[in-house]
């Protein structure tokens, strides 16, 4: 339909297509760290925004709590986007360490709260863990095993790698593909 456009839902064939400037991503990245957190938050809205079908809210409240990043899916639901629901939270997380079972936690019942199936946390430094499959990421798992809640993380590393040329839309795919299945690491 030609007026598709105007109501801002992607086409099927610009539905796949993740364009984002390299440049001003690695601005953003290069940022990162300087204590506010806004720049994170600045970076995670650019790469939400670049995906088609998606708007994003940033900075919004509600009466119990603030929310980093609202995200609205729109259009027709044409690969594992459809899995995100219609809405979803992100949230940021521009610390010098990594988040911990209690931010997990507390982030986990954010997206209950909105009845969201699927949400991502932004963290500089990850989340506490990592590879040893324990504290915040074994909870990530233990999350999805018991609720069906689909939440991954994106640290400096995945940052640094869309900046440098990695689709967004595989590395979101790769993470989400990651929890909902129990993969092990590379």
């Amino acid at each position: 339909m030609e007026t598709d456009w105007i109501a801002g839902y992607p086409s099927a064939e610009e539905a796949d297509l993740y364009p984002v400037n390299q440049l001003y991503v690695k601005y953003l990245v290069s940022g990162l760290g300087d204590g506010s957190g806004s720049q994170l938050e600045f970076l995670a809205e650019y790469l939400m925004g670049t995906m088609p079908g998606c708007r994003v809210y940033r900075r919004r409240k509600s009466h119990s709590t603030d929310y980093d990043l609202v995200c609205a899916m729109e259009g027709v639901a044409m690969d594992f986007r459809a899995e995100f629901g219609r809405y979803f939270v992100c949230e940021c997380k521009d610390w010098q360490s990594p988040a911990g079972v209690t931010e997990f936690a507390k982030f986990c019942r954010v997206l209950d709260s909105v009845k969201a199936k699927f949400g991502i946390l932004f963290s500089k430094n990850g989340i506490s863990g990592g590879a040893g499959n324990r504290d915040a990421a074994r909870e990530q798992l233990k999350v999805f095993q018991d609720r069906g809640l689909v939440i991954i993380v994106l640290d400096r590393d995945d940052l640094v790698a869309v900046a440098d040329g990695q689709s967004f839309i595989a590395l979101l795919r790769l993470r989400y593909e990651h929890v909902r299945l129990d993969l092990e690491s590379d």
